[in-house]
């Protein structure tokens, strides 16, 4: 353990794969099991399934941000259609270390120690971080070496690394301070690093080139539609944003939402294992 797109669009993910030596006996064991779980296509709700189940505030809708489920296991070649819930969200993929945990990432986040028991407490644990992890707690901190104190848990400073301890995601913070000398300006919106990974998608976050004059400035990429519920006399809700991705590289990948209050504060993420008898993994 360490410290510290019905409308289908699809996605053949390309990159590297990490070869290494043959695995260990030992892993030998978890190797077959995964590959015996192995589907073709798989199929996970970004966000709870209508009809959602959000808490009165002020928790909220917190207790819908999660994958469902947040682990899958495909073949080579097949893919994970991404059906999104409700609203906010943005997706993002990283190739992580195939003995990733989700623990290895839960503990970078907010409250990354606690509140993370697995998924038989997994409500009851979005409950309870939502006391220490919101967007009205602040947190004295030093940026640029100078004293500030930054609102909301998710606006903070995260890095975020996998179970080799390599780094995958770093958030930085995401400021605005007008009482500083000179103000403190530092504009990440989304979780939204394409620097330490081969990120393999990224749905909302900031266009590095050919936007309009209108929108350049924007770093926030928009949010994807979810799913809503029926509203009377309808008896069908709207279907939402379907993102269909093919994996055509084995290892594991994590799968974050980009909203920074949702990833990091929430902990709304999971995990796509490809398989391939054939093939080491990540």
């Amino acid at each position: 353990m360490k410290r510290r797109l019905v409308t289908a669009v699809a996605l053949v993910i390309l990159g590297a794969s990490v070869r290494g030596a043959a695995a260990p006996a030992k892993d030998d064991d978890q190797k077959e099991k995964l590959q015996a779980a192995a589907v073709q296509d798989a199929t996970v709700n970004f966000g709870q399934a209508q009809k959602q189940t959000p808490d009165p505030a002020p928790v909220g809708a917190v207790v819908t941000h999660f994958l469902d489920p947040d682990d899958v296991t495909i073949h080579k070649g097949g893919s994970v259609t991404f059906v999104v819930n409700g609203g906010g969200h943005g997706i993002a993929i990283h190739p992580v270390s195939k003995k990733t945990t989700r623990e290895d990432v839960a503990e970078d986040l907010c409250d990354g120690t606690n509140h993370e028991t697995g998924a038989a407490n997994a409500i009851t644990d979005r409950r309870a971080r939502n006391a220490v992890c919101n967007g009205t707690v602040v947190t004295p901190t030093t940026i640029n070496g100078v004293g500030v104190n930054v609102t909301g848990t998710q606006n903070l400073d995260y890095t975020i690394t996998d179970g080799k301890d390599d780094l995958i995601i770093h958030t930085g913070f995401n400021v605005n301070i007008p009482t500083t000398t000179p103000p403190i300006v530092i504009v990440n919106p989304r979780v939204d690093d394409n620097e330490h990974t081969v990120r393999h998608l990224a749905t909302s976050g900031r266009a590095p080139a050919g936007e309009s004059a209108v929108t350049a400035p924007n770093a926030a990429g928009a949010f994807l539609t979810g799913s809503a519920p029926p509203v009377a006399p309808a008896t069908v809700g709207a279907p939402g944003t379907r993102i269909q991705v093919r994996f055509e590289k084995t290892g594991r990948y994590l799968v974050i939402c980009m909203n920074r209050a949702h990833m990091l504060n929430d902990h709304m993420f999971g995990f796509v294992n490809v398989v391939d008898a054939g093939e080491d993994e990540q």
